[in-house]
């Protein structure tokens, strides 16, 4: 045998050491491959979970399908007020609604108590029986879609329309001169329970007192803030309804302690702060025009006020672009800017904001109190039910330039005249409506436009009626749900 020698040993180190090399380069080149590799996959994983394919990217709006329940109510009216009126939004079939009532009267607390049911089919107008007391209606089936109801006044009327979950009462009042009763009413056989956060021009205040307030089933609650809660100034009331459903209206009562005529109007409610929202149905010469401005954000938003007429939307001279603080609200004199003939015609007020914000507008004519919020928009047909006498429907909010078509229909449902008019992009719109029209339908197919109805009653007690006209609720809306 021979033993190995030194050149035995290098060829075999040199072999060794050749396939470690290969062994490290592979390696290498493995990781290069997976660092390079990696983020890729990440990039399209994170492209293809933000597609509009996949089912569970991010939020998604709500899907709808066909309206199977729908609940209206219309709240107390006031003293000598017309009954409820029901009809239909066009194209829709109709069928019976089950009727319950609650007595008239201003205590706290009452109870809605079934009636007689009612059927109201497309091209119908029914009067349900009932008192001023609160009057729910229910629809189930076909006879859920297009309701609408309204209860004919002379100075004030109010808003019949279902429950609602979150809004903003802007420009309450709970003293001895500016008083407001916030009325609730619970549709169902359940207990709702209601939150009322108020908020002044320093920012939120503390009331225990409006925390929690129980509605018990079928139930009416009554809350005079005056003396729940009582306030020199004007406040913005946050309703939230921690459980259940509650349709809340405010009556509010201006008394100048013996100086004048005690006057009553209902505040609407602004169901969405929004950074622009148009208010219609402005009084021609206003007496002391009030604008309250509440804001629900966290951060201070800057407001600028506009004039709409028939012509133009224009920003008038000295208009103040107002500043709000969070969480709080103001109240802006417009006297000034209703001075002179730049103020002629005037119909509407257009206010637009940094951020989102909850408006309405007070003023008075002669001796009546009148009280306006932001008119909803309406993206399909509506119907309303209009108060008798002499009337108008005031447009705006039109996107481009369109034609609605405005029919009125007297008590039988007959249709009494059908109406073009023609509006334009920043523009208002005025139609005078007959005198024997009891509800109107507005459509408008080409545009979304908004819509005042405005009543005037002469005399003794001269005044101005209003009442926005609504969305009709037609499809229900399904949240789109997606595991966490």
């Amino acid at each position: 045998m021979t033993e190995p020698g030194p050149a035995a040993d290098r060829s075999t180190g040199q072999r060794a050491g050749r396939r470690a090399a290969v062994s490290r380069s592979r390696r290498i080149d493995l990781l290069v491959g997976l660092a390079i590799l990696a983020p890729a996959v990440v990039v399209l994983s994170v492209g293809t979970i933000g597609g509009e394919d996949n089912q569970l990217a991010g939020p998604r709006p709500p899907d709808t399908s066909a309206l199977t329940s729908a609940t209206t109510v219309c709240p107390s009216g006031l003293r000598g007020a017309g009954p409820v009126r029901v009809t239909r939004t066009p194209d829709v079939p109709g069928g019976e609604l089950a009727v319950a009532t609650a007595p008239a009267g201003r205590g706290e607390a009452a109870a809605t108590e079934a009636g007689e049911p009612v059927t109201v089919d497309q091209g119908s107008s029914v009067v349900v029986p009932s008192s001023t007391g609160p009057t729910v209606l229910d629809g189930r089936g076909a006879a859920a879609p297009g309701i609408a109801a309204g209860r004919d006044g002379r100075l004030a009327v109010p808003e019949c329309r279902g429950p609602s979950y979150d809004e903003w009462l802007v420009g309450v009042g709970a003293s001895a001169r500016h008083a407001t009763t916030i009325e609730l009413v619970n549709p169902d056989d359940g207990d709702a329970v209601v939150d009322l956060a108020l908020h002044d021009s320093t920012g939120p205040v503390e009331e225990p007192a409006l925390r929690g307030i129980e509605v018990p089933p079928h139930g009416v609650r009554r809350i005079d803030l005056a003396t729940a809660a009582p306030r020199a100034e004007a406040t913005a009331a946050h309703l939230t309804v921690v459980r259940g459903r509650v349709t809340a209206s405010a009556q509010t009562t201006w008394d100048p302690l013996g100086r004048g005529r005690v006057t009553t109007d209902f505040l609407p409610a602004d169901a969405e702060p929004s950074a622009r929202s148009l208010i219609l149905g402005v009084p021609a010469r206003p007496v002391q025009p009030t604008l309250h401005l509440a804001n629900p954000g966290s951060d201070e938003v800057r407001v600028s006020v506009r004039f709409v007429t028939e012509q133009a939307t224009f920003s008038p001279t000295g208009a103040p672009d107002v500043t709000v603080a969070p969480g709080a609200m103001t109240s802006v004199d417009l006297r000034r800017l209703f001075r002179g003939a730049a103020a002629e015609g005037v119909l509407g007020i257009e206010l637009e904001a940094t951020g989102p914000v909850a408006s309405s507008f007070m003023a008075f004519t002669r001796d009546d109190l009148v009280l306006l919020a932001p008119a909803p928009v309406l993206e399909e047909p509506a119907a309303a039910v209009v108060p008798s006498g002499s009337k108008g429907v005031v447009l705006g909010g039109a996107v481009r330039t369109a034609v609605v078509h405005v029919v009125s229909y007297d008590a039988r449902g007959r249709e009494v005249r059908a109406d073009r008019v023609e509006i334009g992009a920043d523009r208002g719109a005025v139609l005078s409506l007959p005198d024997r029209a009891t509800s109107i339908t507005v459509v408008a197919r080409s545009t979304p436009v908004r819509a005042v109805v405005t009543a005037t009653a002469r005399g003794r007690e001269a005044g101005l009626a209003t009442l926005r006209v609504r969305p009709a609720d037609l499809r229900a809306s399904i949240p789109a749900v997606s595991p966490e």
